[in-house]
């Protein structure tokens, strides 16, 4: 059976991408997310974009980083300020925050650079102090104060059906696939761009319907993306071919015969989602602004692109003689400037291309919320960022996208929610099954020992709840979960007669909470019920980064470590004569 699985071919990473990413588009129509749940979605994918940005610096470069909430309020102070005084159009205020974050952080960084470890970390703390106290205390009389920033613009685009955007949209697509396809041959290369640049027009022009020019863009996007994972994959360039004019043929088709009704969707979205302004003129080219409303679905997908746009250009930068650079720097710094890589200059940069994105996912928090205060950037929101990446697997880009739904989706949807769900229903049972499923996973070598030590653990779990009828005390049987797997990796290092000790101290726990359970069943009952997740959050955030530095130091999806692989030399087959033996010597 072994050897069978051996010809099994596992899905491509690119599928499950591909998979994630048609989810995640389809996730506002789905029938659970209402407004609130869409709004909280775009606050977590801000989210990403934070953890994203600080990845390059804590997990590529291997820095210490609590300050990252100062460059993301440096972001967005600087769009609210834009916005505000000078009107100008929130989404071309991030080549600036871009500038203003990333220049701060060469400004802050550069003298420090020398310090490692825990100095380095207390440094950006001080810094992320010193910009939340400025701008409480109005530095320059432009932030507001206390109060802050109110009334930032919300993010305008032009017509995507009116010259000259179409024609801009093409351009930028043909040269994403002529980039893309430059070593694929002039068949694939030109013959696929005609195919391309014919569809796009053709549609909306041959069936009179500009609006399907948005369908035209989506076919260019998916034509492109499509290309790239085919390339990954080694396809052939007929293969390519075949597969592109396939996209172009299913959107051809879909849209001629839908046409009415996709033109009708887009009109209803127009109106439902975005406000049309009167034309306006910029560098002698007519536009028609189109500004976003207060729903969150726009706001949605707008993220969503820029949280796809981080993604590929931080596994590019992974991959790139930076990454490698940087990588060298968090194993080994000395060995790293021994081999001539200036540590100094790769730490500035990883700094301020963090820093810098950090900025942009603040222009995107001012445009949604249009309130820029000093309390969303304080030290705490440093404190979430770092876990994001740390609990998600420093280093790591699913780790960071875990990491956000722990840290801010989880809490806010408890937000009102008791954790009663710990002790009714099902859910001991699957708390339960979820903490022995992990410990026997990572205890495989030992299997037979654990498994009995977690029948022992079950067995204190539900006997003293089921003889006294007390549903409240499996709260007390997860905590004595969690100790026992910790006493009992601790215990395994120092004895190897550990499992009396183990019977032993699961005996004590049942005849106590047997004795005295009655009593505090009812009390712990109504302790829980009056529990809020999002009160005691930072502590819950202290336990968990705890259990997670003893139980699962790399994180819950840990980053794939790469490295040169070791060079085997060949022994000879036959001993050296002593002559030769006593040549090479002299």
């Amino acid at each position: 059976m072994d050897q069978a699985l051996k010809y099994v071919r596992r899905p491509s990473s690119h599928l499950w991408e591909i998979g994630l990413l048609a989810l995640a588009l389809a996730l506002p129509y789905m029938s659970f997310m209402d407004r609130s749940r869409t709004s909280l979605a775009v606050f977590a994918g801000i989210y990403v974009m934070l953890g994203l940005s600080l990845n390059v610096i804590v997990g590529y470069a291997g820095l210490f980083q609590l300050g990252h909430a100062a460059f993301f309020g440096l972001g967005a102070y600087t769009a609210a300020i834009l916005s505000i005084d000078y009107g100008i159009t929130i989404l071309a205020t991030i080549p600036i925050a871009i500038l203003v974050a990333g220049g701060a952080a060469v400004l802050v960084t550069k003298p420090i650079l020398h310090l490692r470890g825990d100095y380095l970390c207390i440094v950006t703390i001080a810094f992320g102090e010193i910009f939340r106290i400025a701008v409480t205390n109005n530095v320059f009389g432009i932030t507001g104060g206390s109060n802050g920033l109110f009334g930032a613009g919300r993010p305008e685009f032009p017509l995507p059906w009116l010259e000259p955007v179409p024609a801009i949209m093409l351009a930028i697509i043909l040269a994403l696939h002529l980039l893309g396809t430059r070593k694929s041959g002039p068949v694939l290369q030109w013959g696929g761009a005609a195919v391309i640049a014919t569809a796009y027009y053709l549609l909306p022009l041959g069936l009179d319907r500009k609006p399907l020019f948005v369908v035209s863009m989506a076919m260019g996007a998916v034509a492109v993306i499509a290309g790239a994972v085919l390339r990954s994959n080694r396809a052939s360039a007929r293969v390519q071919m075949i597969v592109l004019v396939g996209i172009v043929l299913a959107f051809a088709l879909g849209t001629v015969l839908g046409a009415e009704t996709i033109t009708g969707e887009i009109a209803y979205s127009m109106d439902e989602y975005f406000n049309v302004d009167d034309p306006t003129t910029i560098l002698g080219v007519e536009f028609t602004p189109v500004a976003f409303k207060r729903d969150a679905r726009p706001y949605y997908y707008l993220v969503l692109g820029f949280i796809v746009l981080t993604v590929v250009g931080m596994r590019r930068l992974q991959n790139s003689r930076l990454g490698r650079a940087w990588l060298y720097v968090r194993e080994d710094q000395l060995a790293a400037e021994a081999m001539g890589i200036d540590t100094t200059q790769i730490k500035l940069i990883a700094f301020a291309i963090g820093s810098a994105w950090a900025g942009v996912a603040g222009v995107l928090y001012a445009s949604r919320f249009t309130v820029v205060a000093p309390e969303s950037f304080n030290f705490l929101q440093s404190v979430i960022m770092f876990s994001i990446v740390v609990l998600g697997g420093s280093g790591s880009i699913p780790g960071v996208l875990v990491g956000t739904l722990g840290m801010v989706v989880l809490p806010e949807l408890l937000r009102d929610a008791a954790p009663t769900f710990m002790y009714e229903g099902a859910g001991p049972v699957v708390i339960l099954a979820l903490i022995l499923g992990f410990y026997l996973y990572h205890a495989q070598d030992r299997l037979p020992a654990a498994v009995l030590e977690s029948a022992a653990i079950a067995a204190a779990f539900f006997l003293p709840p089921l003889l006294l009828g007390e549903p409240a005390l499996y709260v007390v049987g997860i905590l004595m979960a969690l100790v026992m797997l910790i006493a009992i990796a601790r215990l395994r290092r120092r004895t190897a007669r550990y499992l009396p000790w183990v019977a032993g101290a699961l005996a004590v726990y049942t005849i106590v909470l047997l004795a005295a359970g009655g009593s505090l069943g009812p009390d712990l009952s109504d302790g829980v019920s009056g529990f809020r997740i999002m009160d005691w959050r930072d502590g819950l955030m202290g336990v968990a980064m705890v259990l997670m530095m003893m139980l699962r130091p790399a994180g819950l999806i840990p980053e794939r470590r790469r490295g040169i692989a070791p060079v085997t030399v060949e022994q000879p087959s036959e001993p050296i004569p002593t002559a030769a033996r006593q040549q090479t010597t002299v």
